[in-house]
This record gives structure tokens, sequence and C-alpha cells, in this order.
């Protein structure tokens, strides 16, 4: 019986000697190859039959990094009677981006000899594609990476996670901006939910939401002592509306975390913000030319073009430049003025961007003139303010004076009457001067002298007049190939030069509203971008200017 055991045992340590003397060989597994972004995956680099202590190089990772590992383990399997063995290193990586990634070639190096593997490919997706383990589900992995890492930091330490509202400004003047940011402070693994519960909202306050970036990256703060990644989730510019304490509300949130492990299953929790309070303060006694404007802001005036033709009009512009309060600021309490010139309501324009720096940007308010009278018109100076909260004080700047020059129009020809010499027959005059036979009984000769030389007087004292009267209220010919706006600009410089006249008179005082919505109508014909055919409206303007220089 010993000689039987002595003989098993025998062939025992022989079948164990011939498979130990088996040439290593090499296994890489990535499983599995498509990988969330969101998720990790575990590379297992495999020596069979290792002789001595293996050196394992992973070559280069393509859109990949290895977040921990190795963790080693050594495998013993007996297969008809032959052991073999073999050496597992696991390491936990997780994709950079969305995109291709690859793994290799990977090397080992054992005593005298290197073993080499093919490249690993595979392809990170967005979001995540692992489903989370049911309790008491065995893992697909030899063994799990996670379940001592997971144990031992449940063991040391809990997760915490914190919703904070940071104000940056407490203290403020009415008009101030201030930037407020919603940021969560988390220790846990990864942030995999957030939702709202009670969102974000500033009653008292103009609010401007700050757009996020594309890719929210954490920052490692630490608060208190404790180490956290960080998380902006909202971000905004507040503008106070009224003056005292005006409250910043509390924020609530229920977001979904998980821990170390990824196989853990996913927690909801749901956290609040405190409500902070900021203290908005009356700004002194504004001076006369104070439209709002706070913050770090300059006006600039210009005109545009700086010489016209008569009848024609141009542009005055005031714009206010820099960072503040510039959705909140009036338009310009006083402009440069003009005592000559007839000005229509002023039109607005914004372009400003809110974010992380506050407000910047610019707004822009422009009116038309239309000057009354030719030659160098001098627009008088103003005063506008702005208070500046860093300084404590407003700062007040002049604009002005500007100048305008007007070409004066061109004069008006008189026609040229041509006089055609006629040789006098003395008897044709002797046939033609009446006689005391033609003349009625009782009209004596001196009589019909003197209504005549009456008559005449009349005629050459009314004829000019109406003459002038009539050029004055002719409109200018159409131009072949004439543009809409080029015709109504003609049309105006027409009204312009009636009205000059027309106004002197109580029954042309009278046209004042028509003329003013004439005036007007041609002024959007002339300025209108121009994509739209404006023919049919310039004839009809033209049609109602005629009448109305008839009726006047």
């Amino acid at each position: 019986m010993r000689r039987g055991l002595f003989v098993a045992v025998a062939f025992l340590v022989a079948g164990v000697t011939v498979a130990g003397a088996a040439d290593p060989s090499l296994e890489v597994h990535l499983d599995p190859r498509k990988i969330g972004i969101e998720d990790a995956t575990v590379l297992v680099v495999r020596i069979l039959e290792p002789e001595g202590t293996p050196e394992v190089d992973l070559g280069t990772l393509e859109n990949l990094e290895v977040v921990s590992g190795p963790s080693t383990k050594t495998e013993f399997s007996w297969i008809n009677g032959a052991a073999t063995r073999a050496v597992s290193y696991s390491y936990v990586v997780q994709g950079l981006e969305v995109g291709a990634a690859s793994i290799g070639p990977v090397t080992v190096k054992l005593a005298g000899k290197e073993l080499s593997s093919g490249i690993v490919r595979a392809e990170i997706v967005p979001g995540s594609i692992i489903p989370q383990r049911q309790q008491g589900r065995r893992s697909p992995f030899p063994f799990d990476p996670f379940e001592d890492l997971a144990q031992r930091r449940q063991q040391s330490r809990s997760v915490l996670i914190v919703l904070r509202q940071l104000v940056y400004e407490t203290q403020v003047v009415l008009g101030q901006a201030v930037r407020v940011a919603i940021v969560l402070d988390t220790t846990a693994g990864g942030v995999d939910g957030f939702e709202w519960t009670t969102p974000p909202s500033y009653p008292g306050w103009w609010a401007q939401r700050i757009e996020p970036p594309e890719r929210v990256t954490g920052d490692v703060v630490e608060v208190e002592g404790v180490r956290f990644n960080r998380f902006v989730v909202a971000s905004h510019v507040l503008v106070p509306l009224k003056t005292g304490q005006l409250e910043v509300p509390r924020v609530e949130a229920r977001i979904g975390f998980r821990t170390a492990s990824l196989f853990s299953p996913q927690q909801v929790v749901e956290r609040a913000t405190e409500a902070k309070t900021v203290e908005v303060s009356q700004q002194p006694r504004p001076p006369a030319g104070f439209s709002g404007a706070v913050g770090d802001l300059h006006y600039v005036a210009t005109i545009e073009p700086e010489t016209i033709d008569y009848g024609e009009s141009a542009v005055l512009t005031i714009e206010l430049r820099g960072n503040g309060n510039l959705p909140l600021v009036e338009a310009p309490a006083m402009w440069p003025a003009c005592l000559d010139c007839e000005s229509y309501p002023p039109e607005e324009e914004s372009n400003f961007v809110v974010d992380d720096g506050g407000i910047h940007g610019s707004r822009t308010w422009r009116t038309t003139l239309v000057p009354r009278i030719s030659g160098e018109i001098e627009l008088e100076p103003v005063m506008l303010a702005v208070f500046d909260p860093a300084a404590g004080h407003y700062r007040k700047q002049t604009l002005g004076p500007l100048h305008l020059v007007v070409e004066p129009p061109p004069a008006t020809p008189t026609p040229a009457v041509e006089e055609t010499e006629r040789v006098a027959d003395p008897h044709v005059l002797a046939e033609a001067a009446p006689t005391t036979d033609d003349l009625e009984p009782g009209m004596p000769l001196w009589a019909w002298i003197v209504g005549a030389l009456v008559v005449g007087l009349a005629v050459g004292g009314v004829a000019p007049l109406l003459m002038a009267r009539r050029r004055k209220g002719a409109l200018p010919p159409r131009r072949a190939g004439e543009s809409p706006a080029e015709r109504a600009r003609e049309l105006q410089v027409a009204l312009e030069r009636w009205w000059m006249d027309a106004r002197s008179r109580a029954k042309g005082r009278a046209f004042e509203g028509e003329m003013q919505q004439l005036r007007r109508e041609l002024e959007a014909i002339r300025f209108a971008p121009g994509r739209a055919d404006h023919t049919e409206t310039v004839h009809d303007l033209e049609d109602r200017l005629r009448g109305l220089m008839r009726r006047a």
C-alpha cells in the first residue's frame, strides 16, 4: 500500500513538474470594449506559468488613464491531473473623452524572457452604459477590484454632499451688480443626477443667468479641513431694484451619487442652501445728468455725417460703454442741443453680455436731426453722470460741443423772358388807337387811361408772387433709374423748402401735423434697410405731398 501511495505521489509530482516546465504565455483582457465616459472598467494582464517575478509594462494608453491598480492575484488549477499556475495584474481604467481608445502593446519581462501582446482597442461613448449590480449578484470578473477599496473607505469615512450658495458682494448700492453662484461640494466618487426641487428665484432683483460651459469640470477645494470636489451648478448676475436688506432665497435640489465603488447602488439625497442677505444702500443725491448708470461706464457722443446738404438729416448718437448695470440705464437725461433743428424720438440698441465678469458691452441711443437753416450749426455741450461704486461718487462727463455743417440749397433759377423787338408801324398804331367815336358815351378818355394803368399794376405785381409760390410748391421731376430712397430724399427737400414758406401763414400752420407725418414717413424710407421695394409707397407719399401743397 505504501508502495502504491509512493507511486501515486511520484506521478503527481512528475505531473506538476512537467506542467510547471511549460513555456510562459501572456493574456490581456479588457471587458467590455465599449466604455461609457462616466464608467470605469478593468484591464487584466494574466501570465501563465510565470518564472520569477514578472515586470509588467502596459505600453501606450491612448484616450485612457489608469485610475487605480495594479492588484495582484495568484491562481492554481488542476486539469486532467496537471497543475497550472497563473498570476493576474488588474488595473482600473477610465476614458478621457468620447472617441477611439487603445492600450499596448503590453510587455512582461520574466527571468531571461519577454512576452508581448497585441494592441487592445476600445471605444469611449457618451454617458454610462454599465448597469447597476443587483444585491447578491456575482461579479463578472474573477474578483471585484473595487470591493476591498469600497469597504475600507466606507469604514474610514462617510460621503459628504453639501449644496452652497456663494454671494460675492454683500454690501452694494442701488444698481450695482451682484454675482451669485450655487455650487455642489461632494466627496462621493461621482454625481449621477441633479434635479431642482426649489429652483433659483430672485424677487426684488433683476436677474440674468450665466450660461454654463459645454463641459463642467470640478475643482478641488478645502472647506473646514475637508477636501471636496466642487461643481458650479448655476450662476447668476443680480442687480437690486430697491434699497434695504434684499434676500437671496434658498434653493433645494435632489442629488444622485455613487460611492467610490463603481458597482455600488446609486443613492439619492436632498440638499438645500442657506438664504443670504445683501445690504443695498441708496446713492448720494444725483446730479442733473444722471440716468441710472452705475459701474465702470462712460459716455461717448458723435454726429454723422458732419456735413450735409440742406434738407438732409444727420444722426446724433450717444453710446454708453463699459461694465455695469447696462440693461437698466434709461435714455440720456440731456442731449447736445440743436435749437435750429427738428428732432425725432431716440431709437435704442443694446449690445451686452452677461458672464463671470458681470455685465459688459454697450447701450446706444440715436436721434435724427433735420436742420431748418444752412451754415455751421454748433450743438451745445451737455454734462452726463455715472455713479462709480468702487470710488463711491459720481463721475461727470461733458459731451460736446459738436459741429454740423449744412450746405445751402441751390439757387432756384429764374426763367428768362425773351423780348422780341417789334417795329412799330405808324399805320397799325393809328388803326389801333381808339378814337372818340369808339368810346362809349359818357366815358371820358382819361378814365380809360387810369383804368388801364390800375389793371397793369395789379397784373404786374400779383403774377410774380403767384409764379414764386408755384416754384416753391413744385416737386422735382423723377429721374430715370432713381431708387425709392433717393426719391424720398428729393421729396423731403421739397417738403422742407415748402414748409419754410407755409409756416409763416396761418393757413399753412394748420397743416403742421400732416407735414410732420409726411416727414417721418419719408425718413423711414430713406433709412430703411433696403430689402423691401418701397416704390409704390414713395408714389403715394408724392401724391399726398402734392395735395398738401395745393391745399395750403
